[in-house]
Formats: structure tokens, C-alpha cells, sequence
């Protein structure tokens, strides 16, 4: 089974935002159903579907002080979203879980909250985004880095929250987050590791 190419972007700003975008990953053709249905859409894909409306809210930025955080967009009240996303964000930036920031959703806001009966739980349909504007931002960071230790993408290493390279030159993410910074918007294309 293929996983599909998902569209990210680096947002303009003075240090790195990435946000995701997840219309292209599903095809404009409609599938002819067959007697087999289970190749058609898993429960996950529907869930994420039915959250896209939502996934425009959904950005990571890397501080210039290394940590990361992540804005969700309103929904549920409750951490079981916020606390899903910083785990996953700790985890695909091989970050410690501590430099991650993920207030929950709608927090600071006093805006009301819709509960959908059968919506999806937040931690499941956020899952999708939140992986791939996390996959935009890593690749931004191994970009910056490769520029700055003029080491080849392929030989580095995300680890601990700082990239570094086969001489044992290490930069923390901070020190990246504005070089990997863009003052334009730019379309990123990303492929999703299997989970």
C-alpha cells in the first residue's frame, strides 16, 4: 500500500512555520466501489477527512529558544488533543517531550466549542496534519543545516533537538529557526513514513 504524497507549507514568518494542508492527498476521481471495500478509505483517513474544514489552524513553529510549538484549531474542549500532538511532535523531530508547547484547543479564547455526536476525537484527527506540517518543518531544519555546516541532507541527524552531522558539528534547532525561516510562502511536498 502507497502512502500518499501529502502538500505542506512554510508560512512566511521571522523564524520557521509550518503548516499542513491535506486536500491533495486525496484524489479528485472517485474509486468505483468493488466487493472489496477495505482498500477504499480506513477509519483513520475518514476521520482526517472529516477534520479538514479545521487543518488550515493547524501550524508548527520552532523558537529561536528550541522549542516547538503547535497550534490546534477549536474544537472539543479537553488535552487529549494537545497532549497526542506533543508527543507526536516530540517524537517525528526526535525532540525532547519538555521543549514542546501544545496549549489545547481554543485555549486563551473564550470561543464556544461545538461537540459534533460521532466528530472525531481530536488526537486522531489531528494525527494527519500535525505529521505533516511536523515533516515540512524537519525537512526545513536539515535544509538550514546542511547550508550552514555545508554537509550533503543525507548526512545528518536529528537528534536530542539539534542537528548534527558525521564530524560531530552540532546546531541546535533554535539556532535554525530563522535561517529555515521563509518571507514567502512556499508549497512543500512531503511523503509520511509508514507508522
Amino acid at each position: 500500500m502507497s502512502v500518499p504524497r501529502f502538500v505542506g507549507y512554510v508560512l512566511a514568518a521571522p523564524v520557521l512555520v509550518a503548516a499542513a494542508e491535506l486536500t491533495a492527498a486525496y484524489p479528485a476521481t472517485a474509486r468505483t466501489p468493488s466487493p472489496d471495500v477495505t482498500g477504499l478509505l480506513g477509519l483513520g483517513e475518514i476521520m482526517t477527512a472529516a477534520a479538514l474544514p479545521g487543518t488550515a489552524l493547524i501550524a508548527v513553529e520552532v523558537g529561536p529558544d528550541g522549542t516547538v510549538s503547535c497550534t490546534l484549531p477549536p474544537g472539543r474542549p479537553g488535552y487529549a488533543g494537545s497532549a497526542s500532538a506533543a508527543e507526536l511532535i516530540a517524537e517525528e523531530l526526535s525532540l525532547p517531550r519538555r521543549r514542546v508547547r501544545v496549549p489545547p484547543p481554543g485555549a486563551g479564547a473564550r470561543a464556544a466549542t461545538v461537540t459534533v455526536r460521532g466528530a472525531p476525537h481530536p488526537a486522531v484527527a489531528t494525527r494527519t496534519p500535525v505529521r505533516v506540517a511536523v515533516a515540512v518543518a524537519r525537512r526545513r531544519l536539515l535544509e538550514a543545516a546542511s547550508a550552514t555546516l555545508g554537509t550533503p541532507v543525507a548526512g545528518l541527524r536529528l537528534a536530542a533537538g539539534a542537528v548534527t552531522d558525521d564530524a560531530g558539528r552540532r546546531l541546535d534547532i533554535g539556532a535554525l529557526a530563522v535561517t529555515a525561516a521563509s518571507a514567502s510562502t512556499i508549497a512543500v511536498a512531503v511523503d509520511l513514513a509508514p507508522r
